[in-house]
């Protein structure tokens, strides 16, 4: 017989109050939220740690758990201020704090024990290995990356018993969490510090072999539909996900609504209790607020339907598409044909060319059917639409979409919902009792627990009529403006049994009150927790050079003629990577030279991939550069150095020393870091252990859609695309002309370059003063010419030849060779 299906929470968002209320009301499980600082939504309004307490008190005696999303990267010099925030989650019993910062969720671990820790989305867990590594740095739940499948899901879920949250409803982001590196590079607003500035729903020119390639009217490249799993949550609850997250801090208490009920209900139905949600409740959902709509990842890659490029923002539900425009008595008027139906006052928006130009929208003022004025035209009329004196109408609206943006009626209704029918917890009661003693009262629930009360009035023998269960019901129901609801009694008293009403009236009330105390918490606190990990110090330092990543042959022998210490090899297909691994160390013997050779298997890896790790070991590297979290838990035993590179996000001295206990020769700082930052980062012991990228073209966008596959082919997935990454040299072209590189990896997962490169050129001084001897250049499309120049530039400037300034000088002066620098994340924005 099949085990009992383990029932999911739904994991509702607040950013406000407001969206609170509407959680618990909505039926939540739990609700997560931030505070004022260190969470991944800093434009939400959020919550104060001040008010930690009461917020707790009132998710706590509605039975939902309250989660807190300490989920930013954390400075040095904020790791104070970090721990306060994690003693007043304590304080104030905050069911579990959602990190991200590897040293921050130990950190956590220590000061309060019994507190529970959810590693983040932005961890970027794709694997069992990256969950098990987030459990051995004390994560009770992972909250898996988005995009992965029910499939990848199934083989993490065998292969570990952590628990496991998925997202299930709301926006996507194209890159990976924790691996978008765009708002930093370009606007100095990290996404993995709470401030992204959605550069992926802006719009884009694809050039492809140096022509710009006619695309129609799509223009927002790398904008995803939204997710909506609703009709998957009985395949997620048999996988045995332990929570499914809604996302939406930045949405409002309707959407909140909405979407929470909708999975509530869904979850109910998975559990046999009740029928599946309806097609209404679900339109409720997206009408509050959506780009599209669709499963993501979870059904598998398809990346002809992720990115519809039409639009960018909320559009609402699709009701029909423009036939042409009319004169009517001195009116413009829009006729549409209609597939759902609109009112008067309904909120429409016609869709525009190519990035939105032409669009229009506005309030629907009055409606003609017929020729006769209505307030509602339905599905399969055409309704001739008129959107008031304010909105000029000039035509050339012709075969456009028409959605639905905004629906007072939809508003009504969910608002409706939210006050007439608020969620109660189901209580299963019992009441047992003999003729001369007190009865025994327990109430059960499966949020709040079980409590006994005895009553205050004995049993006595009837002298009329005997209580009846009737009587017992309703007294015992009446649980009124509390959370509770009677879901069953069982009775086992006397059948001639008489106990004074009043008497249950006060058993009732005292049932509540226990039920409302066992829900307050705590959590107990350290002292004096140990603020810095164990000794990094009696590790020995990697070897010093200046080393380069290349994405080809010709780049690697440039850069070893050139003098580097030594390559990596990062080539982002790995075609050939062996045969280039054979071929350097053949010509360094031949050469009479010592070649130190670093191979990189890709930034992400999915259940199924660990085969491209056992082929790149198999090549008997010099080193490995190790770039998930899932390598690093495995760098200990790999037999060779690893270094753990920028997409561990390693931003402060705890984190730092946390990777470097795992078993790695070096790190690399996170590209999060400005110059003062990360010199102060390097300033404790740390400079030798640190391998520092002097000069990179940032990797912006790392992403499982694959655009080559989306507007060059018309196919699903590698198997169907034909491959045009293989035969054309692709980038993207941004408002201001810039064209920032595409390329693919062997997972066919893409990666948008900055177009410029970024340098520490002048950071090279004080690198030194604070030990670091090791650094790096990384490639993307430069010639062998230009590695030979860049390689000759930095290579005098680490031994001390050159002078940092006139090194700058020269790089930014390189503009016409191709390469012109930026300082990029770098800056110091005051």
């Amino acid at each position: 017989m099949p085990a009992p299906l383990k029932r999911p929470e739904v994991l509702a968002p607040a950013g406000d109050r407001a969206a609170m209320e509407a959680a618990v009301q909505a039926g939540a499980d739990a609700v997560y939220f931030g505070l004022s600082s260190f969470n991944a939504r800093a434009r939400a309004t959020n919550f104060t740690e001040e008010a930690l307490p009461e917020t707790l008190a009132y998710l706590h005696q509605h039975g939902v758990k309250g989660y807190v999303t300490l989920n930013t990267l954390v400075f040095d010099s904020e790791l104070p201020l970090v721990e306060q925030a994690i003693r007043r989650c304590a304080e104030a019993g905050v069911d579990a704090l959602i990190v991200q910062d590897l040293g921050v969720l130990e950190l956590a671990h220590r000061i309060a024990p019994t507190l529970t820790l959810h590693a983040s989305t932005q961890m970027t867990c794709t694997d069992a290995s990256s969950v098990n590594v987030a459990r051995a740095l004390g994560a009770r739940r992972v909250v898996l990356a988005r995009e992965l499948s029910l499939e990848d899901i199934r083989r993490i879920r065998e292969s570990t018993d952590v628990e496991l949250e998925v997202f299930v409803h709301g926006a996507l982001c194209v890159a990976y969490s924790g691996q978008c590196l765009t708002s930093e590079a370009i606007g100095g607003r990290s996404a993995n510090r709470g401030a992204c500035a959605q550069a992926c729903r802006l719009p884009y020119d694809l050039v492809v072999d140096g022509v710009v390639k006619d695309l129609g009217d799509k223009a927002y490249l790398l904008s995803p539909e939204d997710l909506e799993s609703a009709s998957l949550v009985p395949e997620l609850a048999k996988l045995g996900i332990s929570c499914l997250k809604i996302e939406g801090r930045l949405k409002g208490a309707d959407y909140v609504t909405a979407t929470t009920r909708l999975y509530r209900h869904a979850v109910d139905a998975a559990m046999g209790e009740s029928e599946g949600p309806s097609a209404e409740e679900r339109a409720l959902a997206l009408q509050m607020f959506t780009r599209g709509s669709g499963p993501g990842f979870l059904n598998g890659v398809d990346h002809q339907r992720l990115v519809e490029a039409k639009s960018c923002d909320h559009r609402g539900l699709l009701v029909g598409s423009v036939l042409k425009t009319e004169l009517l008595k001195g009116k413009t008027w829009i006729k549409v044909q209609l597939v759902e139906t609109i009112a008067k006052g309904d909120g429409l928006l016609l869709e525009g060319a190519k990035a939105s130009e032409g669009e229009l929208g506005g309030r629907v003022w009055a409606l003609l059917v017929n020729g006769k004025e209505v307030d509602e035209a339905h599905a399969k009329e055409e309704a001739l639409v008129w959107f008031g004196p304010d909105k000029k109408v000039s035509g050339g609206f012709g075969a456009r979409r028409v959605f639905l943006t905004n629906s007072p009626r939809a508003d009504k209704r969910v608002r409706a919902l939210g006050e007439s029918d608020p969620y109660r917890h189901p209580l299963v009661m019992t009441i047992s009792g003999t003729l001369g003693e007190k009865p025994i009262m327990t109430a059960e629930s499966a949020r709040f627990g079980c409590v006994t009360v005895t009553g205050d009035a004995a049993v006595e023998e009837a002298r009329g009529a005997p209580i009846t269960r009737a009587v017992l019901e309703e007294k015992l129901g009446r649980l009124g403006d509390s959370v509770f609801a009677l879901h069953s009694l069982a009775i086992d008293l006397p059948t001639n049994a008489m106990i004074p009403l009043s008497s249950l009236n006060r058993a009732r009330r005292a049932l509540v009150d226990a039920l409302l105390a066992a829900s307050l918490r705590t959590h107990a606190l350290s002292d004096s927790p140990e603020r810095s990990s164990a000794s990094f110090r009696d590790l020995p330092a990697p070897p010093p050079g200046l080393f380069v990543l290349c994405r080809n042959l010709e780049q690697a022998r440039a850069a070893i003629d050139a003098g580097a210490d030594g390559v990596t090899l990062d080539f982002l297909e790995l075609t050939g990577t062996g045969d280039a691994f054979r071929t350097l160390k053949s010509e360094a013997v031949s050469r009479g030279r010592t070649v130190h050779i670093t191979v990189t298997p890709p930034r992400i890896r999915k259940p199924g991939e660990e085969k491209i790790d056992k082929f790149l070991l198999s090549l008997e590297p010099d080193a490995v550069l190790v770039r998930g979290l899932g390598a690093l838990g495995e760098a200990s035993a790999l037999g060779v150095p690893t270094i753990a590179d920028f997409s561990l996000n390693v931003t402060n001295r705890l984190t730092a020393r946390r990777v470097l206990r795992s078993g790695v020769t070096a790190f690399t700082p996170s590209f999060d870091l400005d110059s003062d930052q990360l010199t102060a980062l390097l300033a404790d012991g740390l400079g030798p252990y640190a391998e520092v990228v002097l000069h990179h073209p940032m990797p912006l966008f790392h992403m499982e859609h694959c655009v080559f596959a989306a507007l060059m082919s018309n196919g699903a997935d590698y198997k169907t695309c034909g491959r045009p990454c293989e035969r054309h040299v692709v980038s993207l072209k941004d408002r201001t002309g810039a064209l920032h590189p595409l390329e693919a990896d062997v997972g066919c997962r893409n990666t948008v370059f900055h177009g410029k490169s970024q340098s520490a050129a002048t950071l090279v001084p004080k690198l030194t003063e604070h030990g670091v001897v090791r650094f790096r250049i990384e490639l993307v499309r430069e010639s062998a010419a230009d590695v030979s120049k860049l390689v000759g530039m930095y290579k005098a400037l680490t031994l001390g030849r050159e002078a940092a300034d006139d090194v700058w000088r020269a790089l930014r002066s390189s503009a016409e060779d191709g390469y012109g620098v930026v300082r990029g994340s770098l800056r110091v924005l005051q």
